[in-house]
């Protein structure tokens, strides 16, 4: 008997809870694991090139600084995998308590030194008009050539953000103004634990907190370059059209997927914005015969190609894939 599949309604979902729980625990871990290996790893470099004549200075510094480097990019991929819980909070999909979807999800996103309050009426006014131009919130950040959206999209973004805070924080309304003041909470935990909390563990900033916000935008934009970029722009009758194409496809690896909840899954994410992210490629599975889609493999190929290509894009651009 041949049976169809049907996409999970929001009412038959369950909130992960406990995964949530256990992967926003892992990640703060792995974080602070990476600023304390960076500094273990500065010590111990310094302490071996201390007993070495001065014509090593070159090598001491080259070895010293790969190895702070190394450990910010991977920081930085780990901080956006707490961000994109916050995302979930921003869709109700972290907890399915408010008080605590809402508390956690600001607290994952202040990683991002991003206000949740902001980043959630940023986020579903995406949703409502992705790639339309003129209406998408994203346009101001993504509208441009790919390297100048990998290199000043984030400042533009965290300028977007602070600004709708200030609004919040002058609103008329009780409750806006009350967004407002929990994302100033927010904001000077983050600020509390990167300059303050990080230095009381005897953990320079020179060699943690610096080097992970040098590259953090950097990483945050790799992962938004690939998901609209290229694309043709939509249009206001599209609004309501479940099956448009709006959204690119990565086909990542497990531990990619993992860190950063299949958000990579976007097409998926954009048609079904209710789903929480673990129904999300059982979904694709199941209909990318039936429903169409533009897929790429990997980050990286999805950022080469964004780079020779204009923001809204042709219909001859995705053909192929």
């Amino acid at each position: 008997m041949v049976t169809t599949y049907s996409v999970p309604k929001h009412t038959e979902q369950v909130i992960p809870e406990r995964m949530n729980l256990f992967k926003s625990l892992t990640l703060l871990a792995l974080i602070l694991g990476c600023f304390w290996l960076s500094q273990l790893g500065v010590n111990i470099i310094d302490s071996q090139f201390s007993t070495l004549s001065n014509g090593n200075n070159g090598w001491h510094f080259a070895l010293k600084w790969t190895w702070v480097v190394s450990l910010a990019i991977i920081n930085a991929i780990l901080v956006m995998g707490l961000g994109i819980l916050g995302h979930e909070a921003a869709h109700k999909g972290l907890f399915n308590n408010p008080f605590w979807n809402d508390f956690c999800g600001g607290i994952f996103i202040s990683f991002l030194l991003i206000p949740f309050y902001s980043f959630k009426e940023f986020h579903l006014n995406h949703h409502r008009y992705t790639h339309i131009p003129g209406k998408d919130p994203e346009e101001p950040v993504n509208n441009h050539s790919a390297f100048l959206a990998l290199t000043i999209g984030p400042l533009i973004g965290l300028g977007i953000h602070y600004k709708t805070l200030v609004e919040y924080l002058l609103s008329d309304s009780p409750k806006i103004r009350s967004q407002g003041w929990k994302d100033i909470g927010f904001i000077s935990w983050i600020v509390i634990f990167y300059f303050y909390l990080i230095p009381l563990a005897h953990l320079s900033l020179v060699y943690t907190v610096f080097p992970l916000l040098v590259f953090l935008p950097f990483v945050f934009m790799v992962r938004n370059v690939s998901e609209h970029h290229g694309i043709p722009a939509q249009n206001a009758k599209s609004i309501n059209s479940q099956l448009k194409v709006d959204s690119w496809m990565i086909l990542s690896n497990p531990i990619m997927d993992w860190l950063w909840s299949n958000i990579n899954y976007h097409q998926i994410h954009h048609r079904y914005p209710y789903l929480h992210y673990p129904y999300l490629p059982e979904v694709f599975t199941a209909t990318k015969d039936e429903q169409p889609y533009i897929v790429i493999n990997g980050y990286l190929s999805a950022v080469f190609r964004a780079l020779s290509q204009k923001y809204y894009g042709s219909d001859t651009d995705i053909q192929g894939f």
